[in-house]
């Protein structure tokens, strides 16, 4: 037994249409768009954060050698000769260092240093500073 189909309506065909695949196209291209924005992110926000802990490990290193000098030489005007770290230096762009020694008039046994590391991010603005804050005892009294 043969069965045609009515003439009055048009048959439908399965299938994609040129309008599908060109939206589809369109669709898959700006997913692809995004994605690469959202890498690109990503990349610059692990750079920024690698910058951020090598200034930490620095101003870590360089407070250890403040630190480890003896007591009379911890003197603001005697950590100038300090400089970064050459690897550190080239990682950070542009580092510059803040190092100070505050004495104590009321606790002269008592020292506060403070290790300060900025540098520029890659477009030339400055990034948020790291600073360590340490406090120094003389040994074996009241230093009087």
């Amino acid at each position: 037994m043969i069965v045609s189909q009515p003439t009055g309506r048009p048959r439908r065909r399965s299938g994609f249409g040129l309008v599908e695949m060109a939206l589809t196209g369109v669709l898959i291209g700006v997913a692809m768009a995004v994605t690469l924005q959202v890498v690109g992110w990503v990349a610059l926000d692990r750079r920024a954060t690698e910058r951020r802990e090598r200034a930490i490990v620095e101003a870590s290193n360089l407070m250890e050698r403040i630190v480890a000098r003896p007591w009379d030489d911890l003197k603001t005007e005697n950590l100038a000769n300090l400089k970064p770290n050459e690897s550190a230096a080239k990682f950070l762009h542009g580092p510059t260092l803040n190092l100070t020694v505050e004495p104590f008039d009321d606790a002269p046994a008592r020292k506060k240093i403070t290790v300060e590391v900025r540098w520029l991010d890659r477009s030339g603005r400055a990034e948020a500073p790291v600073r360590l804050i340490a406090w120094s005892y003389r040994h074996g009294g009241t230093g009087q």
